[in-house]
């Protein structure tokens, strides 16, 4: 019951004093006068009669011109119903509005356990329409964060267009938004961003390790950019590594692909918070976008991608990648703790109406 009457108080202050529309002003204002007027026309006086121990309650006219006053409670009483009125339309209409939109939150987890703080609540709770959401869940596939059946794993990634087209199938594009986050491996989450680059409204959140919760991209750009240590031998096919949150491991790129030439992007800064802001991240992706064209202008023809970053990085670099016109890419899983360290990649066809698939590594591994 407290629970009850305190949610009640908290509503009715939140709608009284914090939302902000033109009705509301309306309302308030006409409130305010209300009050004001029936203080001016009445002094209100408290008497305690010790003989009869009673309290008598006392009404006294104001020395204030009474037409003035009771024009200015005349007003306050229009403007107070006019102000819930027009507040009543206006929360109808919105009703209505909110009742044809629909935000479709997209979900993986695979490297950390987010199910007991889902991304669809923290959604829901800045919204007041449809939420619904789809979960990309491979945690079933993961022993000790190692995945043990890509090949599974990325069927589950190729799923989504299709389970994307059967949740919005009732509802107008205008009206569908998607929110997307997730702590996944770098080539699914790639792969992911890659599938999903057509996508129009897509809202992409991350896990924020330090509080151990959901978190927009609300940052401020600290301006950094990538410095660029381009190979001086050329081919058919490159290593391209761009380290972003932690450095790649070089030793192991230098063993695993020793037979290609290798080009280094790396940030100045390399720290797991350093991805916070939007528009970093969309200026970055464009820097990763140009040296992929310069590559092509090369002659490269396949592109074997090392990344070393946060989800939503990894994420935004796949549905800035050109489909058509960028050589084909694989994206490599790392595994510290593994013989080799770079054990398989998901490849990314050139054409768009292939499959990608699973490939294991097909290099020398040199000890």
């Amino acid at each position: 019951m407290k629970k009850a009457v305190s949610y009640f108080i908290e509503k009715a202050a939140d709608w009284l004093f914090r939302k902000r529309s033109s009705a509301l002003i309306v309302f308030r204002a006409g409130v305010s006068l209300l009050s004001v007027t029936l203080v001016g026309s009445w002094a209100v006086s408290f008497m305690f009669t010790d003989a009869e121990k009673t309290l008598v309650l006392d009404y006294q006219s104001s020395s204030t011109p009474q037409f003035i006053l009771n024009i200015g409670f005349a007003v306050g009483i229009v403007m107070t119903v006019w102000g819930a009125v027009w507040e009543y339309q206006r929360y109808r209409d919105e009703w209505k509005r909110n009742d044809q939109k629909k935000t479709l939150v997209i979900e993986q987890r695979g490297l950390v356990d987010t199910s007991d703080s889902p991304l669809r609540e923290h959604v829901k709770s800045k919204c007041s329409w449809h939420v619904d959401s789809i979960v990309n869940d491979i945690r079933e596939r993961i022993n000790d964060n190692v995945i043990t059946k890509p090949n599974l794993a990325l069927a589950k990634v190729n799923n989504l267009k299709m389970s994307l087209a059967e949740k919005t199938a009732q509802f107008a594009a205008s009206d569908i938004s998607i929110a997307y986050g997730g702590v996944f491996p770098v080539p699914f989450t790639f792969y992911t961003g890659y599938l999903l680059d057509d996508e129009s409204q897509i809202t992409v959140y991350d896990w924020d390790r330090d509080k151990g919760g959901w978190r927009e991209l609300y940052g401020v750009d600290d301006g950094e950019q990538f410095i660029i240590e381009p190979s001086s031998f050329s081919g058919k096919s490159i290593v391209l590594a761009l380290s972003v949150s932690y450095p790649v491991d070089r030793q192991a790129i230098v063993s695993v692909f020793n037979q290609l030439p290798v080009h280094y992007l790396s940030l100045p800064t390399l720290d797991r918070n350093n991805h916070w802001s939007k528009e970093k991240q969309n200026r970055l992706s464009g820097e990763f976008l140009e040296y992929c064209k310069t590559l092509l202008g090369q002659g490269v023809e396949h592109i074997h991608l090392v990344l070393a970053s946060q989800n939503s990085v990894a994420f935004r670099f796949g549905q800035s990648y050109d489909k058509r016109n960028l050589p084909s890419v694989s994206v490599y899983q790392y595994e510290r703790y593994q013989p080799v360290r770079y054990p398989w990649c998901v490849q990314i066809p050139h054409h768009v109406d292939e499959i990608p698939s699973v490939v294991e590594t097909e290099f020398k591994h040199v000890a």
